[in-house]
């Protein structure tokens, strides 16, 4: 397609004006995979299955001019179809606006059970002067310590439910760097919204002390003031980290949310994690929940405790299980997510997985169908 093209094209002439004009050398390259998605589920509102199947092929073209200049630029190009596009859950979905500047997705083609869809998913330039560094653009500002909630990590959130949590979204940003010395720096970010009160902007301070990094932020996040920080180190072999953000909304009461988790490699390949999560801002009375704030992704979760776990093993050199767990220590429903991959080659990845819910239909994860879903995907 005529799209996998844009992101050389970009990225060649802001590099070759570049090196016009100050003489420098510049060089490009590029990266990516092809993923195939397949996922069945059931619809939240009328609990009829449906199907969807994602094609999706992500072009990473990154240039350097000489040491001052990093660029990148990733375009995924998606082919979606099934009988999912015709649920309401997709058109909801599709209702929910992102708070960043720009709106970097577009629909190529579209039916009633196929879409094909382009978005640049990353578009930042990063200029390196002296101790400091400024990137602009479409990035990841990857803030806290937390692995399945990040309290500090208010611009790219990420459900924990989500099926491809890896995907960590991008923000329209300006954010810069500045170091202080071998084991600190100072950090700060501005994120304009497209609307009134979707604006952000926050700085980070960190540095080392003995043998853990500690971190404090604080700032305007939308319609909130937050402060917070986190920590990260080990206790023996056992990997330590921590996070905490109090945050005091322009309406509604001040909440705090907190995270701690804890891994060790285990004799015998097992890899185990674990994480604990206090969500301030949700309700340990179930009849007190609020789904409205939920669905238009306000919130993450709606109870007040929550655990979560992950275990790890190889079966073989080339295939592992995984077993990763949600569990709502209110109202005792949860999540299973048991998965099988396998290496097939070098760059080749096959996986088979399930979200597994259970609980009572009136708490948080009870009211959720299973899901199941497989992929396959091609590294280059």
């Amino acid at each position: 397609m005529p799209g996998f093209r844009l992101p050389v094209l970009l990225l060649a002439l802001m590099l070759g004006l570049a090196a016009t004009a100050h003489g420098q050398t510049a060089s490009l390259s590029v990266r990516g995979y092809a993923k195939n998605l397949a996922i069945r589920s059931q619809s939240f509102f009328t609990h009829e299955t449906s199907f969807l199947d994602l094609s999706r092929f992500r072009l990473q073209t990154l240039g350097d001019l000489g040491a001052r200049l990093h660029a990148e630029v990733w375009l995924d190009s998606e082919v979606l179809a099934g009988s999912f596009l015709g649920t309401p859950d997709f058109a909801f979905s599709r209702s929910l606006e992102r708070a960043t500047l720009f709106d970097l997705d577009w629909t190529v083609a579209e039916g009633d059970r196929v879409r094909v869809e382009q978005r640049l998913f990353r578009a930042f330039a990063t200029v390196y002067a002296g101790r400091a560094q400024l990137t602009v653009g479409r990035q990841r500002v990857a803030w806290g310590t937390g692995f399945v909630w990040t309290p500090t990590d208010l611009l790219n959130p990420v459900s924990p439910t989500a099926i491809e949590r890896e995907e960590k979204e991008g923000v329209d940003a300006l954010y810069g760097v500045v170091s202080l010395g071998a084991l600190s720096r100072a950090e700060a970010v501005v994120a304009p919204g497209r609307r009134r009160g979707q604006t952000s902007a926050a700085a980070r301070l960190s540095a080392t002390a003995g043998e853990y990094d500690v971190a404090l932020m604080g700032g305007r996040f939308r319609r909130a003031w937050v402060l917070g920080g986190d920590f990260a180190g080990y206790v023996g072999d056992a990997g330590l980290r921590g996070e905490a953000a109090f945050t005091r909304p322009d309406h509604g009461r001040s909440y705090l949310r907190a995270t701690v988790n804890a891994d060790y490699n285990f004799p015998g390949g097992y890899y185990v994690f674990v994480e604990l999560h206090h969500n301030g801002v949700g309700a340990r009375d179930r009849a007190k929940y609020d789904p409205a704030a939920l669905l238009e992704g306000v919130i993450f979760n709606l109870a007040r405790e929550y655990a979560a776990a992950s275990l790890s093993k190889s079966l073989t050199p080339l295939v592992s299980a995984n077993l990763y767990a949600l569990q709502n220590l209110n109202d005792g429903s949860g999540l299973a997510g048991p998965a099988l991959v396998w290496s097939a080659a070098e760059n080749l990845e096959v996986s088979l997985s399930a979200y597994l819910f259970y609980g009572a239909r009136d708490t948080e994860f009870g009211a959720f169908e299973n899901v199941y879903f497989g992929s396959v995907q091609f590294f280059f």
